[in-house]
């Protein structure tokens, strides 16, 4: 678009020049005339092919020779002043307002030159000087203009980038936050199955048809209990969860653990409820794999401007099945990135008659 601009320029230059150049005129006139018009016509278009091949070397040269060309051909046709500011923008957008304003005053010294050799009048030559110097400052005034364009191009691309980055990080924080739910509603889920399986192995040969045929029973009501588990995880992604109170006392009411509730009863926002419970769900787990058979008491405090959860389960009556050694280990890593995750704080460790998880949440 700039090209085609800049070609309907020159048309414009040369229609208004070729009149005054009175080729019909003295010979040596006209001769000078055509020399100077082609090489001005020349210059131009070489200056703009240069600009599209970005060589700095035609570029300086073509607009030397069009500010010479064009200065000297004023005091034949004044009309070609109009090159003296289209030289100053070229030269200032391109080599910056020192060098351009250099390569500019080629056009008056020429002029200067040209009306003493021809013996016309030198009053064109200020209007000249004074042309070049607005088309200098026309490109400074357009430098500015792009290099605010291309700064806040790099500004909308930063701003991109960061917007990029950030939604990155939320994808990351959903994909670990369905990573803890999942580690969670089958590590409690399969991990009591595993108990289950585990005892039933031993029973075979050893106890009666009806026996197994409970513990069967059981396994099955626990995989139930898995696939409802999952249900509820679904629940509490969509922020439509039950109470904490209620989840609670449906997960003690196998009668494995005992739930305690003191302090006066308040909802809890979704993330809360669903931390404390996966964390009291994650501590019956590893009682019930580490310390087989032991007494497990849950304590849910509720507190002015906090809430506290606390899991202990006794010394174990038997020695740790081999459920002890299965799982990554991500356990109490999942309950403290959980918390930390909420600005709370979590102490998980033995203590003299067994083992302890407590977790602590401002609300």
């Amino acid at each position: 678009m700039r090209v085609m601009l800049r070609m309907v320029v020159l048309v414009v230059i040369v229609i208004s020049v070729v009149p005054e150049t009175k080729l019909g005129g003295h010979s040596n006139n006209r001769l000078v005339s055509i020399v100077l018009l082609v090489a001005m016509v020349g210059a131009w278009v070489t200056w703009l092919r240069s600009r599209d091949h970005r060589d700095d070397l035609v570029t300086l040269i073509s607009l030397i020779v069009l500010a010479a060309a064009g200065g000297a051909l004023i005091p034949i046709a004044p009309a070609a002043i109009a090159v003296g500011a289209v030289v100053g923008v070229g030269a200032v957008m391109a080599f910056g307002l020192l060098q351009g304003l250099l390569i500019a005053s080629v056009a008056p010294v020429a002029c200067l030159i040209s009306g003493g050799l021809l013996g016309r009048d030198l009053i064109l030559t200020p209007v000249m000087a004074g042309a070049a110097l607005g088309g200098a400052l026309i490109g400074v005034a357009r430098n500015q203009a792009q290099l605010q364009a291309e700064q806040q191009a790099q500004l909308d691309l930063e701003r991109e980038r960061t917007q990029l980055e950030h939604e990155q990080a939320e994808l990351l924080g959903e994909r670990n936050r369905l990573a803890r739910e999942i580690h969670d509603v089958l590590a409690h889920t399969l991990g009591a199955v595993s108990v289950q399986i585990e005892a039933l192995d031993a029973m075979i040969g050893r106890e009666e048809p009806e026996t197994l045929r409970r513990r069967l029973q059981a396994t099955r009501g626990l995989v139930v209990q898995g696939l409802a588990e999952a249900r509820r995880a679904v629940s509490a992604l969509r922020d439509d969860a039950p109470p904490l109170t209620q989840q609670l006392k449906e997960l003690c009411a196998g009668g494995e653990s005992e739930l305690e509730i003191e302090g006066r009863e308040r909802p809890l926002t979704t993330p809360a409820s669903l931390a404390l419970f996966r964390i009291a769900q994650e501590a019956l787990t590893n009682a019930a794999k580490h310390a087989p058979g032991s007494a497990v008491a849950i304590t849910l405090r509720f507190e002015p401007g906090a809430v506290d959860l606390s899991v202990h389960n006794s010394a174990a009556n038997s020695p740790p099945g081999p459920l002890a050694a299965q799982g990554g280990g991500y356990g109490l890593q999942g309950m403290r990135e959980r918390v930390l995750l909420l600005g709370g704080t979590l102490e998980a460790g033995p203590v003299d008659d067994g083992w302890l998880v407590r977790a602590r949440l401002t609300t």
